[in-house]
């Protein structure tokens, strides 16, 4: 047996997940990193852990019970960011507005309806201009009425760069409401509970709807994850996020450099096997008396899923969704 091969075997053992996934993150930084930005990058996560630990005492921090006593309705609407959402109705918005809404990732830019609960994860991956973007998301934040009530649902560890800095260095809105939790790094069915860590193997979908299912809903609609396309409500018909390389923000562009997927690509997490999984999480979830279904009947989701059924209300199936 190879020396590597014995320390990864160790390491197996003695390690935690979390652990052993924060070593090979810091091994593969390294490697393909020059020093200094593997040195700056750290310095960077370290400043974003400690602010964090230090000034999250501004917000209000509530624990999984917290949050669960917040649910106002059996039904949560989870909401993805895809075109399909400007072409949604009132009549539309007004029903899932009667229910609980949970955005995550950029869902931040609607201007639709209040939200409930949204996750905040990821910044922009290897960029070490973070405060930009950080600046622009609280600033999102801070001018929409409509997330004044949201419960944020950050993610919290030494990786957890975006969170962390959007907490440590107070960019949130004053007295705003968080649910932090750990990321589950192995794979596998969704957890119980939030102690236990939300999953994440193919994107910030799988964390969504695993607090969802830990938060107690009996029933979990996917909206505005569509799939078949890399479009996003946000932006102009043709065009995907882009990172601008001289303000590293993100921007409208044909082709995202972090996933190489055009805009009329299908979304790179499909790659990552979302559609598998969210599967086999559907028929776990019915073994427990959860529903997990999908809005829009043309979603790459409707491989796996059920379609939600509203006997008044029918999903826009438009030729341009």
């Amino acid at each position: 047996m190879s020396q590597a091969s014995a320390l990864r075997r160790t390491a197996r053992r003695v390690l935690t997940p979390n652990a052993r996934f924060t070593l090979q993150t810091q091994v593969n930084q390294w490697r393909t990193k020059r020093p200094a930005h593997w040195l700056r990058w750290n310095a960077m996560l370290i400043d974003a852990w400690v602010r964090d630990r230090l000034n999250r005492r501004h917000y209000e921090v509530v624990d999984e019970a917290a949050a669960r006593a917040r649910r106002k309705s059996d039904t949560v609407f989870i909401f993805g960011s895809g075109y399909l959402l400007n072409g949604l109705s009132a009549r539309e918005w007004e029903h899932f507005g009667a229910h609980d809404v949970f955005g995550f990732n950029a869902f931040y830019y609607q201007k639709w309806l209040p939200v409930d609960f949204h996750l905040l994860r990821g910044g922009i991956y290897g960029e070490l201009r973070w405060r930009p973007f950080a600046n622009e998301v609280a600033a999102a934040l801070g001018r929409n009425p409509l997330f004044a009530r949201a419960v944020f649902v950050m993610q919290e560890e030494f990786l957890a760069q975006f969170p962390n800095q959007l907490v440590g260095h107070r960019l949130l809105p004053a007295g705003a409401t968080l649910l932090r939790y750990r990321t589950a790094r192995e794979p596998g069915l969704p957890t119980r509970s939030i102690a236990d860590g939300l999953r994440h193997q193919a994107g910030t979908l799988m964390d969504t709807v695993n607090c969802a299912y830990c938060l107690g809903w009996k029933h979990i609609v996917l909206v505005g994850v569509d799939l078949y396309d890399s479009r996003y409500f946000y932006l102009a018909a043709d065009q995907t996020p882009g990172i601008d390389p001289k303000t590293a923000l993100v921007v409208g562009a044909e082709r995202n450099p972090y996933r190489g997927t055009r805009f009329d690509q299908t979304h790179a997490t499909v790659q990552n096997g979302i559609v598998d999984i969210m599967s086999e999480w559907c028929a776990a979830m019915a073994d427990a008396g959860v529903t997990l279904s999908v809005y829009n009947p043309r979603s790459l989701l409707r491989q796996a899923l059920p379609l939600y059924e509203c006997p008044s209300l029918h999903p826009v199936e438009s030729a341009d969704a």
